[in-house]
């Protein structure tokens, strides 16, 4: 179920001008899970900045953000493809503490490992099981598989600036 709610905003033309993809957007948000955590807000911080349709946020800020105006609140639960995606069993892989221990790695359940190739970042996992012989280390980002309830406040539409604007079919990949 989504809640929308608009505020008042003095600019009457502004306030009618509705997100399209590719616009350049500014919002204020708050994301919590299903018990209520809060785990991330712009509220304490800098609005986030984004062009809708872009890969840069989670698909379902994308989808929410698309027809607000400005002065408009958008509540909804999203669902793990919307959010952090499904939780996948073949990003998890069983590895010998030993090669741990040769990459100078003391392995504690909940620590963060950046696996790297040529020196540059290649994927970034968790350590989830421990037993005398191997670490389970996990690339699933840590909400995978989990609804998220996100609320935006959209606080300005803006034309990209110095931008070309290509079309997209229904938020596809940029031509």
């Amino acid at each position: 179920m989504a809640i929308t709610r608009t505020l008042r905003h003095p600019d009457e033309e502004l306030r009618l001008r509705r997100v399209e993809w590719g616009d350049l957007v500014r919002v204020d948000f708050m994301a919590w899970l299903e018990d209520g955590s809060l785990f991330d807000s712009s509220l304490y911080d800098q609005p986030l900045e984004f062009i809708a349709g872009e890969q840069s946020v989670i698909p379902g800020i994308n989808h929410l953000v698309i027809g607000m105006t400005v002065g408009e609140s958008r509540t909804q639960l999203l669902p793990p493809d919307l959010a952090f995606g499904l939780y996948r069993s073949d990003l998890c892989y069983r590895v010998k503490r030993r090669w741990l221990r040769a990459h100078h790695i003391v392995p504690v359940l909940g620590l963060e490992v950046e696996v790297l190739k040529n020196d540059r970042p290649l994927m970034h996992m968790i350590v989830t099981e421990l037993d005398k012989e191997q670490v389970t280390l996990d690339a699933n980002h840590k909400l995978a598989g989990k609804n998220v309830m996100v609320q935006l406040d959209l606080l300005e539409i803006k034309a990209p600036a110095n931008r070309e604007m290509h079309g997209t079919i229904l938020g596809g990949p940029r031509n």
